[in-house]
């Protein structure tokens, strides 16, 4: 029983089955920039309500205007 709390111990001071720090940095980096994700919003919003395949082409051609309105990553 002593041998297996000390491994235990050991297990936790090298951070063993702890919680990574970082673990959310990947996914923060993945959203898009500020401008390109208000775009993504907005088209979401306009397809969730569009009653015809025509409401949700013109959502599209929205985006496509929106998204070439931000400014280039640098």
């Amino acid at each position: 029983m002593a041998i297996l709390v000390g491994l235990m111990s050991v297990g936790l001071l090298a951070g063993c089955g702890g919680t990574e720090a970082d673990a959310e940095a990947p996914v923060q980096a993945m959203r898009p920039p500020p401008c390109e994700y208000a775009c993504e919003l907005a088209r979401n919003y306009c397809l969730r309500n569009a009653p015809t395949a025509e409401a949700a082409a013109a959502c599209h051609a929205e985006y496509d205007l929106c998204t070439s309105e931000c400014p280039a990553p640098l």
